[in-house]
């Protein structure tokens, strides 16, 4: 205050002429009787006009006139003060609120300041209150001075009244300051009920509403009108913003009633505001039984159960606190749920659904069930839930199709699916597309003749579903599917882009990126690369520190893949014995014949067959259900053969054996590994034909069994006598499977025998390559093949991490030389288009 009468008494040359503003509370009528006093005790002529009983135009221009409240003068007083503005030797002093703001007033404004610049109060610094708090030998905390500041805004009259309420007593077991705001918030309550009704409502607003709140305040300038009427009372900042303390006040005291009235859309702004995730924001909107509240903070939840199922579940909790019907959420509920994989939450909620949630919303519980189950480990429960409840709709059709032929229940599931689906047959879309494309390529991947066109169907499924951003429950993913065909068909490299691009694209959701990281990893063990493979089961433990049981045994089959190829006898029986529990917590299904076969190698090489034993025998019925088609039991057959070999008990071999020669004429993957098991028992009945042995491995290795590719050719090393036909079988296995557990996905100048292009990179990714090496940029890569350059950046980035380049010439380098080789072993190297075209 001190400070603002000196600057206006400050010698200079001219009349005394200044213009304080200030909010309301701020000091600006005390300044002005300190200004008169300090004038008079200068024996100064002042006239000091307040409350409007002075003519102004009486005063003479010698003496200093002193107005008040400017801004509450009648037109005649206003228009006085005018012309005396105008004229530059009358000295004139004014105080006035900045609103509201009359043309008149503006033009004083203008005047005054040609002498000195106006003096603003209303706001308080800490240096401010250290200064009062000197002047009054006062001490106060410095986290309580900083806690004031914080709350109020620094609005004067606020900082004002907490220094005055402030007790250090009360502030001893509570650094919240509840107390202060306690007595603040009442005065505060005070002075709101003294407003006029429209700025009333306008506070109430900004308080409820927050960012959303100017929609509501009507146009534009009523906006800012009001805005500025609520700075002046000195409730608002100038942006807009309550005052902290004043926006608890609103939210302690509004009544309900006025809350809903305020504003016919105020429900879909308590819905944003309870999406924010704010406690505070949740706590007042769930007290609102209105079931236009109920259904905006539906609306929302909905808009989240995506993106972020924890906020979607606190606004469903929110809407039944505001009169919604339990039941028209449940199946929400309990997806979010799922979703952060609490299955435990997610089945209470399925189990205590009322029949009207099933009415309301059946397709999801069952969708949700389902998965639920399947998470679990019990497939047979997840097709279950869809025979106790078939499906309306085609993608929920095609989901029950999934889990039925998990178990190997083929009966009406495809023929329901395909019926339903074009029964439904309208505008496609990405999701509806996608369930489409794995039905055909699910039936196809089972029937007797494989279809030329499954692993592209289930690719662009998996495309398209990431391209849906769904993330409803399922009872296995798409990507997964796809990628576990490309696997049985021995395309590691199809395989590894589909599980990339899906998890670079968010295919399922979060709750996805898990089980995505755990399928790369499984691949990445497949191409010998426990590097990475150790990478991805770190990234997945991170993102699911507590998986669910389907997950657990993946993760455990990954460990134990690892560990047999990589690591000693320890650290095999280690790894098995953190497998046992999962193996017995998770019953096999059709998309866990993967990691069930590794198992079963495992089991045989640490001695415990016995517990694997149910389980290998649940996968070999459920592929028989089906037919045995070759595509999902050729490699479960060859874990047979590998078990009877690691167990020295060849009369094992013979069932499995029997079964991939069936198979061979109508599988190539069947007939490399029935080659290879005849040569393998050759082998180990002493008779070593190295030309045989090493074309044998070179064939596993193809179809992405480059492990069990070196085991045979040192076998055969070992069961030699022929030194150089050990030397030679030796060399084959280290170049096959190359036994370093550091060994990253990289091209290397000095392999004797590249890898063909095709056994490297994605067909589509080759396709990219080649357009690099053209010299295409991204934007003209995306128009010729009809991706998004987006996408072809993505792509190339993937090539560049498979060919371990650091920079584009170097990426260059390498796909010339990995294109170039290929295309001289073109017709040695069978292609992807030969997977289902019969025997080599």
């Amino acid at each position: 205050m001190r400070p603002a009468v000196d600057a206006i008494t400050a010698p200079g040359v001219g009349p005394t002429r200044a213009m304080v503003v200030g909010n309301a509370g701020s000091g600006k009528s005390t300044v002005l009787r300190h200004l008169h006093w300090r004038l008079v005790e200068d024996d100064r002529e002042a006239s000091l006009l307040a409350g409007g009983e002075m003519d102004v135009a009486s005063v003479p221009r010698s003496h200093v006139l002193l107005v008040d409240d400017l801004h509450l003068l009648d037109a005649r007083q206003l228009e006085d003060v005018r012309i005396r503005s105008d004229d530059p030797d009358s000295a004139l002093v004014v105080t006035s609120r900045p609103w509201p703001l009359s043309d008149a007033l503006t033009t004083i404004a203008r005047q005054l300041e040609r002498t000195r610049p106006a003096i603003v109060l209303g706001h308080i610094s800490r240096s401010d209150i250290l200064t009062y708090l000197k002047s009054r030998e006062q001490l106060i905390p410095s986290t309580c001075v900083d806690h004031i500041l914080s709350a109020t805004g620094g609005v004067s009259w606020l900082v004002s009244e907490a220094l005055m309420a402030h007790d250090e007593r009360d502030c001893l077991d509570d650094d919240a300051h509840g107390e202060l705001a306690r007595v603040l918030e009442e005065r505060i309550a005070h002075r709101l009920d003294t407003l006029d009704s429209d700025l009333r409502r306008t506070i109430e607003v900004l308080c409820v509403a927050g960012g959303d709140a100017r929609r509501l305040l009507g146009t534009p300038e009523h906006s800012d009108d009001g805005i500025m009427q609520g700075y002046a009372e000195g409730l608002l900042m100038r942006n807009g913003q309550p005052v902290p303390l004043v926006r608890s006040t609103v939210r302690a005291t509004i009544p309900v009633h006025r809350l809903i009235d305020v504003s016919s859309g105020l429900a879909e702004v308590i819905a944003r505001a309870a999406e924010t995730g704010d406690p505070g924001d949740h706590a007042w909107a769930r007290v609102v039984r209105d079931p236009e509240v109920g259904a905006a903070l539906v609306r929302h939840g909905d808009g989240l159960l995506a993106s972020h199922p924890r906020r979607a579940t606190e606004l469903y909790r929110a809407a039944i606190d505001s009169g919604v019907d339990p039941a028209t959420v449940t199946a929400r509920r309990a997806q979010a749920a799922w979703a952060v994989n609490d299955l435990d939450t997610a089945g209470a909620l399925i189990d205590a659904a009322p029949h009207a949630a099933r009415e309301i919303d059946g397709d999801r519980l069952a969708d949700v069930a389902a998965a639920t189950w399947a998470s679990r480990g019990m497939q047979e429960q997840s097709a279950a839930v869809y025979r106790a409840a078939p499906p309306d709709s085609p993608e929920s059709t095609v989901r029950a199709m999934i889990a039925e032929f998990g178990v190997g229940a083929l009966g009406d599931a495809e023929t329901g699916a395909r019926e339903v689906v074009t029964e439904h047959a309208g505008a496609p879309s990405a999701l509806g597309v996608s369930m489409q494309l794995l039905r055909r390529g699910l039936a196809a991947s089972v029937a007797a003749e494989g279809s030329p066109t499954m692993l592209a169907d289930l690719v662009r499924a998996s495309e398209m579903y990431t391209s849906s951003h769904t993330s409803s429950a399922i009872p296995e993913l798409p990507a997964v599917i796809a990628a576990t065909v490309a696997v049985n068909l021995g395309d590691l490299a199809t395989a590894d882009s589909v599980i990339d691009d899906a998890i670079s694209g968010g295919h399922g959701g979060d709750w996805a990126r898990a089980r995505l990281l755990l399928w790369r990893a499984w691949i990445a063990v497949q191409r010998a690369w426990p590097a990475e493979a150790r990478e991805s089961l770190t990234r997945a433990q991170e993102c699911a520190p507590t998986p669910c049981p389907r997950d657990a045994l993946l993760a455990c089959a990954v460990q134990v893949a690892i560990a047999r190829r990589y690591e000693d006898a320890a650290g095999l029986q280690a790894a098995w014995r953190q497998a046992r529990p999962s193996v017995l917590r998770t019953e096999i299904d059709l998309y866990l014949l993967l990691p069930l076969a590794e198992l079963v190698c495992s089991a045989a090489k640490v001695g415990d067959t016995d517990h694997i034993a149910p389980h290998f025998a649940r996968g070999l019925e459920i592929v028989d259900t089906l037919g045995s088609p070759a595509l999902w039991s050729a490699q479960l057959r060859w874990a047979g053969i590998q078990q009877g070999i690691l167990l020295s008990r060849p009369e094992d071999l013979a069932p499995h054996a029997h079964a991939l020669v069936s198979a061979a004429p109508t599988s190539r993957v069947a007939a490399i590994m029935a080659r290879a098991g005849r040569v393998w028992t050759s082998v180990l009945a002493g008779s070593v034909d190295a030309d045989a042995v090493e074309a044998a491995a070179r064939g596993l290795a193809t179809v992405g069994l480059a492990w069990d590719a070196a085991r045979l050719a040192g076998h055969g090393a070992g069961r030699t006598s022929d030194r150089k036909v050990a030397a030679r079988l030796l060399a084959c296995a280290r170049e096959l499977h190359p036994n370093d557990a550091t060994r990253r996905p990289a091209a290397s100048g000095t392999e004797t025998s590249p890898a063909p292009a095709t056994e490297v990179l994605s067909e589509r990714e080759l396709e990219v390559a080649k357009l690099v090496l053209q010299g295409k940029t991204y934007a003209e890569i995306g128009e010729i093949i009809f991706i998004s350059p987006r996408t072809a950046e993505h792509h190339i980035a993937h090539i560049r991490r498979r060919l371990g380049a650091s920079s584009r010439s170097e990426v260059i380098a390498k796909l010339r030389l990995l294109i170039e080789e290929s295309a001289s072993v073109e017709d040695v190297v069978p292609t992807r288009g030969g997977h289902t075209a019969g025997p080599p």
